[in-house]
């Protein structure tokens, strides 16, 4: 009897939340969106957010629209091309295979923006609108200037014509996201998700916009969204996307997927859900969740959990993907950047290299830092705090580089 599962897909949006957040002299270059989508999609994120297709071209703009850049990813890595992605369950590699990205452009729910991101990413084997509008009281009335019956209306109206006008792509979806829903008041956020379920949206998406919400608040409203939409339509993926400005994006998203742990448990039903991240947490004011802390994670997670975590991803490429995609925008990884940083396998101090050249890697280690694509577990350095053994170490390290 096959056993109730959490199946994750991973989301990257690297190519819009990250691409909108760069400063200026680290902008991704005009016609990079399809080496950052590619980067990704080998890399086995399994949706590629493209862009924003109704983004207007400033004055003096050369070169490619965001349209055209979309309609490009979705052209050349939306299409045809298989990627080989490895599936994994109880941190087990259980499948290999071949797999097209869905390729999503993000709009607002409003028909004009809506017909632009479908023009620019219908060309895709699995195109995907992503379509939103903010629930919280304060984001309604500076930008739309409506009420709550009007928004209500206008998120009916939205998700209806999106999947109206789709419908005749048979790998098209259709995700709904609350902007600032993690703020929002929730009875009102109860009736805007059924309201965009009801529509045809196939994917919810609550965001926690600003940052501002603490893990046990978060973990609590994760309860009640996984609770709310499965008492609707238990086929819909329930989806979140953290931001970073408190420093909890990766936690949240981590305790999304211990409730959904929790309700498979209670339930006894498989329950699908999506982790919206970018590469090195890139994104607006103090960047989203990092995707490769988010997986290293969620491996840990499957490892301990009693109900099945399935999601698929290619570990030993995240160092290079992680340096690739920050080479784009002329920047580096952060040396201390979670799982791909250069010193997640460093030693420098005499208790650690001492401990590890006794005991092995794992230690001082939170990964196996070779199964994330760094060159060896564990690499002793000389300076000021190290000991005798760790010296001897990588004095022997930097003779064989010799």
């Amino acid at each position: 009897m096959h056993r109730a599962e959490v199946c994750v897909t991973l989301f990257d949006t690297t190519g819009r939340d990250g691409a909108q957040s760069m400063p200026r002299t680290n902008e991704f270059p005009i016609g990079s969106k399809v080496e950052i989508a590619d980067t990704m999609a080998r890399l086995g994120l399994g949706v590629i957010e493209a862009g924003f297709p109704a983004t207007l071209p400033v004055n003096g703009h050369v070169g490619p629209t965001e349209t055209e850049e979309v309609t490009e990813v979705a052209d050349v890595v939306g299409s045809g091309q298989g990627y080989e992605v490895i599936e994994w369950m109880d941190h087990k590699m259980v499948a290999s295979r071949e797999r097209t990205p869905i390729i999503a452009g993000l709009c607002r729910v409003l028909p004009d923006e809506i017909d632009t991101t479908w023009s620019a990413i219908q060309a895709a084997d699995h195109p995907r609108i992503h379509t939103f509008v903010s629930t919280e009281d304060n984001h309604r009335e500076a930008k739309f200037g409506v009420d709550r019956e009007q928004l209500i209306e206008m998120i009916k109206k939205g998700v209806s014509y999106a999947r109206s006008i789709s419908t005749g792509h048979p790998g098209a979806t259709i995700e709904w996201s609350a902007e600032a829903a993690s703020d929002t008041d929730e009875v009102y956020l109860e009736r805007s998700i059924k309201t965009a379920v009801d529509a045809g949206a196939n994917v919810v998406n609550l965001p926690n916009t600003v940052g501002g919400i603490l893990p046990d608040e978060a973990q609590d409203r994760f309860r009640k969204y996984i609770s709310w939409i499965m008492g609707i339509n238990q086929d819909v993926t329930v989806s979140v996307h953290e931001h970073n400005d408190l420093g909890f994006a990766v936690a949240n998203t981590s305790l999304f997927v211990a409730e959904a742990v929790e309700w498979v448990k209670t339930s006894g039903r498989s329950i699908n859900i999506q982790l919206e991240t970018t590469a090195c947490g890139l994104g607006e004011r103090a960047g989203n969740a990092d995707i490769f802390p988010v997986v290293a994670g969620l491996a840990a997670r499957s490892e301990r959990s009693d109900v099945p975590i399935r999601w698929q991803f290619n570990p030993w490429l995240a160092v290079e993907s992680g340096q690739k995609i920050m080479s784009v925008a002329e920047l580096t990884v952060d040396r201390q950047n979670p799982v791909i940083g250069r010193d997640v396998m460093r030693h420098r101090s005499g208790i650690h290299s001492d401990g590890v050249l006794k005991g092995g890697p794992l230690l001082y280690a939170g990964v196996r830092a070779t199964e994330y694509g760094h060159s060896d577990d564990a690499v002793h350095e000389d300076g000021r705090y190290q000991g005798k053994r760790g010296r001897e170490a990588a004095h022997v390290a930097n003779s064989t580089l010799l």
